[in-house]
């Protein structure tokens, strides 16, 4: 799935993309339009978002910026209708907001859960509950939940993190179950480290930055961290034809973490 390479596969596809402004979701983004997709950017208000929607449509992109709060029930519910008014449908779905929340289970704050819990969980269930009407009517389609290695494995700090990312691989195998019959595929990437966001995150806070990206680095059987264009490709792929017989299906994009573990 070499970025490179590929040209068309979303061709006709209208997507919507949730966390669009962030280090992964903008680089789904790029790689949708890219391939012949439209696209709904959701994301917070912000100069993030607004720079990433004056980008695509420079590059000639059929693209539409949506701001909306991820965890508020009317703003996704707007953020969909909007987008699907505008484009005249949508056929895909990829939920790629989250944010990171860390602390032992004997001190992380209440609020800090339910932040984290708010974004990473709820909003992936928003996202889908007002999507779905929406790819039935376009008579099926693709979704793309963003889950992560941690739904399989503990670290010190990060339980919290770690339970909201295996209850979006729960969700995303329940839906499947459900919309399968509606010709509605359902299926969720789960990264290793990768080099945006959340690891840039940890590495401004962290006492020796070097230490940790060469943590990163030699957590992965390859030896290194992913680009975030290498998690955009397996996004288009799941939402492809070419993974027209795959749902309810976990991929690691994780450059053999797993196995390291």
């Amino acid at each position: 799935m070499n970025g490179q390479n590929m040209s068309g596969q979303l061709e006709g596809q209208v997507a919507l993309i949730a966390g669009a402004a962030g280090g992964i979701g903008s680089s789904i983004a790029r790689a949708f339009v890219r391939e012949g997709a439209a696209v709904a950017l959701l994301d917070r208000p912000g100069d993030a978002l607004d720079a990433l929607e004056a980008e695509l449509a420079a590059a000639g992109a059929r693209v539409l910026a949506v701001a909306a709060d991820i965890t508020s029930a009317s703003e996704v519910s707007s953020a969909v209708t909007r987008a699907a008014t505008h484009f005249g449908r949508l056929t895909s779905l990829v939920n790629a907001a989250g944010i990171l929340r860390q602390g032992r289970v004997d001190a992380m704050l209440e609020r800090d859960w339910d932040d984290l819990m708010a974004v990473n969980v709820k909003g992936v269930f928003l996202a889908c509950k007002y999507a779905v009407p929406v790819l039935k009517a376009a008579g099926g389609g693709s979704i793309v939940n963003l889950s992560s290695v941690s739904a399989f494995v503990g670290s010190d700090g990060s339980f919290a993190y770690t339970a909201s990312k295996g209850a979006v691989l729960s969700l995303t195998y329940g839906i499947a179950q459900e919309l399968g019959p509606h010709g509605i595929r359902v299926n969720a990437i789960c990264p290793g480290w990768v080099d945006a966001g959340f690891t840039h995150q940890a590495m401004r806070s962290a006492a020796d930055p070097s230490l940790l990206e060469q943590q990163a680095r030699d957590a992965h059987v390859l030896g290194r961290m992913a680009a975030p264009s290498e998690i955009a490709d397996a996004a288009v792929f799941l939402t492809s034809s070419r993974a027209s017989f795959i749902t309810g299906t976990a991929l690691n994009v994780d450059g053999g973490f797993m196995i390291k573990r």
